[in-house]
């Protein structure tokens, strides 16, 4: 069964946060590609850190007789839990150089897209007394991808 082109950019930038490692944030980053359900209850905070990514199609236009120009917007929203603000704080930090490290060691996602440019980014902590919380930071991609006119399936040159 053939594999469309956009499907295999989702594949590849999935597995790409699989390699998100922040050196200053405990425990394991899972990567939850289209979670519905929002992380909301105790059993959903004890996964995390997490990265939560999203995806819907942004344009496609055909630019020549032999490519369709494709863009995708891609969110990823770095979830995580500290003890103290400073922390969280620090933490959101090292999550979000880690993300920009993964993403940029190659914005082609192994050759499968043309690139990955973040579009919007944000970070955010929920209001308290003082005492850590959860954070998140949330970042939007805009990865370009090309396909053969009238084809999904197949990459373009």
């Amino acid at each position: 069964m053939p594999i469309s082109v956009r499907e295999q950019v989702l594949s590849a930038f999935a597995t790409m946060l699989g390699t998100v490692a922040a050196e200053n944030v405990p425990g394991t980053i899972k990567v939850y590609r289209a979670r519905r359900k929002p992380l909301s209850d105790d059993d959903d905070l004890d996964q995390l850190p997490a990265l939560l990514m999203r995806s819907a199609p942004g344009a496609s236009e055909q630019t020549s007789a032999a490519v369709t120009r494709n863009l995708e917007r891609i969110t990823v929203t770095a979830v995580l839990k500290a003890d103290t603000d400073e922390g969280l704080d620090q933490a959101l930090a090292d999550l979000w150089a880690a993300l920009q490290r993964a993403v940029e060691a190659d914005p082609t996602l192994g050759g499968v897209a043309v690139d990955v440019n973040l579009a919007d980014a944000d970070q955010s902590a929920a209001d308290g007394d003082g005492i850590g919380g959860v954070g998140d930071v949330f970042a939007a991609y805009d990865v370009e991808y090309w396909t053969r006119p009238g084809d999904p399936y197949a990459f373009a040159p």
